[in-house]
């Protein structure tokens, strides 16, 4: 756990310095850019704690299949389908849980179709989550635009009744979105299952040898299906969570939406796949995505300033990887 922090210190280091190079050589002040991101990143703990509840979820929809050595980056699709089962439960019940679990549902079902497919016919799912994550993406603007449009606002979708909405919970000054402690609670529980359970014991075992694990009596096929379907359900309920407690409604350009599951899998790269870093590491993804928005507007930076921050992480992350593999080989 020491080397994994030391690790992950060193690569955010390096990638701020990395940025204040790139910064300088633009032509930008630097100290005020970085400044800025960091203080309006900041700003409003309970906008932080909004945007970091869907990409928790989605980062532990990429890293449990990655435990097993599935690269699940189907979290895209399977956010969509578990927002649009939500909303759609919502409008029809007005029961949040039930919105909720439906969500669930619909995401894991999507991510168990991937896991069949590779299990069954070999199919890689890297292809077939792409092909999906498409796929929901036009259908889902279609359902928008075509059959679930406001007829006050068609520009978006019909709104979660105010009964099914999950609220805010007030400390003092302090406004807590109740979908962040979900979330969190959520990550903790993937925690012991992964680390303190026989689940999570063969679905890391099968990660680390599938020939070690089958001796051992274990079926890898099942741990890989057992392992998208459970990141699945985690994608969805990410989406669920921003339907029922952030924007109550999908817009026909998808923009609350999209990109929050590749956002995910950055975010679980930072988190080391380990669902306690990854509550972490989805709360600095969050602060350097808002004070990156903060500083387009005041400092006239590019808008990909914080993407590429977080590339370089992403990048910086992955070199202990190649140098433990060159040892190997060597």
């Amino acid at each position: 756990m020491r080397r994994i922090i030391l690790e992950v210190s060193l690569s955010i280091i390096m990638s701020f310095f990395i940025g204040y190079i790139m910064l300088i050589l633009m032509g930008y002040d630097a100290n005020i850019v970085f400044s800025i991101v960091i203080r309006e990143g900041l700003s409003n703990p309970t906008y932080l704690m909004i945007r970091s509840t869907p990409l928790i979820l989605t980062a532990l929809a990429f890293s449990i299949p990655s435990l097993v050595g599935v690269f699940n980056i189907g979290g895209e699709g399977q956010f969509y389908l578990g927002a649009l089962a939500s909303l759609l439960i919502a409008y029809v019940t007005g029961n949040p849980l039930l919105s909720m679990l439906i969500g669930m549902a619909a995401g894991g079902l999507l991510s168990a179709l991937i896991a069949l497919i590779k299990v069954k016919r070999g199919v890689n799912e890297v292809v077939t989550s792409i092909m999906f994550n498409w796929m929901i993406y036009f259908s889902l603007l279609y359902l928008i635009s075509t059959y679930l449009f406001d007829p006050l606002m068609p520009y978006q979708s019909v709104s979660v009744p105010k009964a099914a909405r999950i609220d805010y919970l007030r400390i003092q000054s302090l406004s807590i979105p109740i979908i962040f402690p979900i979330a969190v609670l959520t990550s903790l529980a993937m925690y012991f299952l992964i680390y303190h359970s026989a689940l999570g014991y063969r679905m890391r075992v099968v990660g680390i040898s599938p020939r070690t694990a089958r001796y051992a009596g274990f079926n890898p096929e099942s741990s890989i299906i057992v392992s998208m379907i459970i990141g699945g359900a985690m994608s969805g309920l990410g989406g669920s969570l921003l339907i029922l407690g952030h924007t109550h409604a999908i817009d026909s350009t998808m923009s609350g939406l999209y990109g929050m599951g590749f956002a995910g899998i950055g975010a679980g790269l930072l988190g080391r796949n380990n669902p306690i870093g990854i509550i972490l590491s989805s709360i600095f993804l969050s602060m350097l995505l808002i004070g990156g928005e903060a500083a387009e507007l005041r400092a006239r930076v590019p808008t990909e300033l914080a993407d590429a921050l977080i590339g370089m992480i992403v990048i910086v992350l992955s070199v202990p990887y190649l140098v433990r593999i060159l040892r190997v080989r060597r």
